[in-house]
């Protein structure tokens, strides 16, 4: 009977987020409260959440984010780089791995578009032709959306696939470890993907045109000087060389947020941080954490894989073959449900149940299904960056271009995701003593 409530209170969750019109968080919220009271039957798993590692580490990680805002330092760099890289292909890489940099501060990829939007206004009234603006537009969501998974930060999606992970496996993923794994196929993943996009949107002439943009402008603290900065830097650090001090990542963040907002730093106040921090996120991922408690002592993950799954195994079908019905299951849900971290919330439990019983390190299926529901292109609402640069410029980019772009990338990532899950990270694993 547990099972049979917790399979329906899913249902209805997924209804929520797929067919209504209603807030994700205020549909995660009623489906956590109702597991609750129809499931586990105990209050405290539906509060304990909210003072759980992973909400501080998100909050901490917000009032960071809130801190380097406030430096300007992404807009510096970006007039900077095209100040000296007047090449269409040369500016589009160089603001790719300036995308790319922001997943290790920023820990919403919503708040990273936001961050890169002036960006994108300084360059598009100088692009020559729709086609130009078109793969600009384009280029900021897809290098955000995809340079997300370098960083366990990237987006609030991971801190739940590690804490799932850990939770129904008994495998812990540090933050060290997730870089190692995540950031060379973040790389590849974009540096193809930003290919892709000069490629389908440009012609050869236009991909070595040079843009004339107006010189950054001078004066201001120069970047070395801004101690925001050197204290985001510090956190960073200190999280890769956690083997080394043993404290816990979350006390790191914790410390560099307080450090941030210290007096005379020119970081805003911080209660105006506190503001601009994703209170929704952090409510959402709560909420989910109890929907994930709920489910695992419900029992119905063993059931989805008894009914769903195992009959697949019973068929012979080969760990290649597993994994690729898990990344094909991971890249075609966006279509459907339009929210990053719920793709992960429905589909990462069962798969984990898989793949434990199919002999594939849960590691590895876990990585798999986050990089595969990471991929989210193809519809102007299945993720908040793709909406936000497309509402931007009437030249920008609408649906016919984002499906000729997915029909691109939805392959290559699958091809991509496939080659890493099989033969990239149990390489890595390997490597790190992870299996």
């Amino acid at each position: 009977p547990e099972a049979r409530r917790a399979l329906i209170v899913l249902l209805l969750a997924l209804v929520g987020w797929t067919l209504t019109a209603l807030d994700d968080t205020f549909v995660a919220v009623a489906a956590a409260l109702a597991m609750t009271l129809l499931v586990t039957g105990r209050p405290e798993a539906l509060f304990a959440p909210l003072g759980t590692q992973l909400i501080w580490l998100l909050l901490a990680s917000f009032l960071l984010a809130a801190a380097f805002r406030s430096t300007g330092a992404a807009d510096r760099l970006i007039a900077l780089a095209a100040a000296r890289l007047r090449s269409v292909r040369a500016l589009a890489y160089a603001l790719a791995a300036i995308t790319f940099a922001t997943a290790f501060i920023v820990p919403s990829t919503s708040g990273r578009a936001a961050m890169l939007v002036p960006a994108y206004a300084a360059i598009a009234p100088h692009c020559g032709s729709r086609g130009m603006r078109t793969a600009f537009a384009l280029l900021f969501p897809t290098a955000i959306l995809l340079s997300a998974v370098a960083s366990p930060l990237g987006a609030g999606a991971h801190l739940l696939a590690i804490g799932m992970t850990q939770q129904l496996t008994g495998q812990a993923v540090g933050y060290l470890e997730w870089v190692a794994f995540g950031l060379p196929f973040a790389a590849l993943s974009a540096l193809l993907s930003t290919e892709a996009i000069l490629r389908l949107f440009l012609t050869p002439e236009q991909r070595g045109a040079r843009l004339e943009l107006p010189p950054a402008e001078a004066g201001g603290t120069p970047l070395r000087k801004q101690p925001v900065l050197w204290i985001a830097g510090a956190v960073v650090v200190g999280w890769l060389a956690e083997p080394l001090h043993r404290v816990d990542p979350t006390i790191v963040a914790l410390l560099g947020a307080l450090a941030a907002f210290c007096p005379g730093l020119g970081a805003p106040s911080f209660r105006d941080a506190l503001r601009q921090a994703d209170l929704g996120l952090l409510l959402f991922l709560a909420a989910t954490i109890c929907l994930a408690d709920g489910l695992a002592a419900s029992g119905l993950h063993e059931w989805l894989v008894a009914t769903m799954f195992r009959p697949l195994q019973r068929g012979g079908l080969p760990i290649p073959a597993v994994l690729a019905l898990v990344t094909v299951l991971g890249l075609l849900a966006h279509l459907v449900i339009h929210s990053r971290t719920a793709r992960v919330t429905i589909l990462l439990p069962p798969v984990l149940i898989l793949a434990q019983s199919a002999g594939i390190n849960p590691i590895v299926a876990m990585l798999a299904t986050v990089a595969a529901t990471g991929f989210c292109q193809t519809l102007m609402i299945s993720a908040k960056p793709v909406a936000l640069f497309g509402r931007l410029d009437e030249q920008g980019y609408g649906a016919g271009d984002l499906a000729r772009l997915s029909a691109v990338l939805l392959p290559l990532h699958f091809l991509l995701i496939l080659l890493f899950a099989t033969i990239g990270w149990p390489a890595i694993g390997s490597l790190l003593g992870t299996g």
